[in-house]
């Protein structure tokens, strides 16, 4: 169902209490000028039967009658200040119109507006066709009525209030039926004001669920840190749990190889003191930083390694020497050592 807005005018009498009481046209049959949402000019036609379809005219009683449009009403409405009076019957035919029963308890409200204008939804057939002698472009059909507005300016052409101007004050007009404009993606359409409504509702709920959205990925982005955090941060103390086991394997290999006594009492400190002094380094370490230690340590095995290589170096020198010394006397490397025994047991060279 699509809505619409059609326009008319008031000839009509006041009541003893001030009301206005008519019998105005309120609506016909014939083409009518629409607008889409681009602003592109749309003729529609409302042929006979469909205006003057009894379910169609039965739903113009008891409409409210408004000051100006505001939507297609129900019960959900804001009609404080909307509403100056009410259609009492259903729409009649009289010839190619429709006429109403009506009356306008809040004259003071519509000021000097006289023309008429019909809110109601309908379902469009975009069958293009023409109607005596004029082409529009689809049909409207299985039209309900829903409210009737007084305006400046009125679709129909005959239908309004049919009072003298001069009985009421003028004042600043307004233009009813220019629609009101939304703007999407920077571009301004004129929409009717519950089309309005309803774009700016689902602006705001597309607003949330992208806030909604937007925290989530942050909640979320937050999570993966703490999670590659924590990761990084285990890999690193396993790293450091290993290498402080690695240096402890080490640390008792040392102490074995030197014969010293140890259990696993002993701290990393206290058997890096006792390896330091076992290899002849008489240092003091009361009172000193574990930093101390650890250079003191790193320097006297420096040491330890530069002797052993340097005194591998003498014995590699040593027997190059001998077997040099062998050679030159014709003496293999078994006779040498032969020779040797019988002076360490102390018996006589033969001559």
């Amino acid at each position: 169902m699509q809505n619409r807005y059609d326009n008319i005018t008031i000839s009509a009498e006041l009541s003893k209490d001030g009301w206005i009481i008519d019998r105005p046209i309120v609506t016909r049959a014939g083409i009518f000028v629409y607008k889409d949402n681009t602003g592109k000019q749309i003729r529609e036609f409302r042929p006979e039967t469909e205006v003057f379809k009894e379910d169609s005219l039965n739903s113009i009683r008891g409409m409210p009658i408004t000051d100006g449009h505001r939507g297609i009403l129900n019960t959900n409405s804001r009609l404080d200040g909307v509403i100056v009076g009410s259609v009492l019957g259903p729409g009649v035919k009289q010839e190619n119109d429709v006429v109403a029963d009506i009356v306008i308890h809040d004259v003071k409200k519509i000021g000097a507006k006289r023309e008429l204008s019909l809110g109601y939804v309908c379902d469009v057939d975009p069958t293009p066709g023409e109607w005596n002698g004029q082409k529009y472009d689809q049909v409207q059909k299985n039209i309900t009525y829903n409210h009737l507005a007084v305006v400046n300016k009125g679709r129909a052409g005959n239908a309004r209030i049919r009072l003298d101007a001069n009985e009421f004050v003028s004042f600043d007009v307004e233009d009813d039926m220019e629609l009101p404009k939304v703007r999407l993606d920077g571009i301004e359409y004129p929409a009717a004001p519950e089309v309005i409504n309803k774009i700016n509702k689902l602006e705001a709920e597309i607003s949330t669920l992208v806030t909604r959205a937007d925290k989530a990925e942050a909640e979320r982005d937050t999570v993966k840190n703490t999670l590659e955090t924590a990761k990084n941060e285990h890999k690193d103390a396993l790293n450091k749990e290993r290498a402080s086991a690695r240096g402890r394997i080490k640390l008792e290999d040392k102490a074995t190889q030197l014969s010293i006594k140890f259990d696993e009492s002993d701290s990393d400190r206290s058997l890096k003191e006792k390896i330091v002094a076992k290899l002849g380094n008489d240092l003091r370490f009361d009172g000193k930083s574990d930093d101390y230690v650890d250079s003191a340590y790193d320097l006297t095995l420096a040491n330890e390694e530069q002797k052993s290589r340097t005194a591998k170096g003498q014995r590699e020198k040593t027997t190059k020497q001998d077997s040099t010394d062998n050679s030159k006397s014709g003496e293999s490397s078994a006779d040498a050592r032969e020779r040797m025994l019988r002076r360490i047991r102390g018996e006589k060279e033969a001559a």
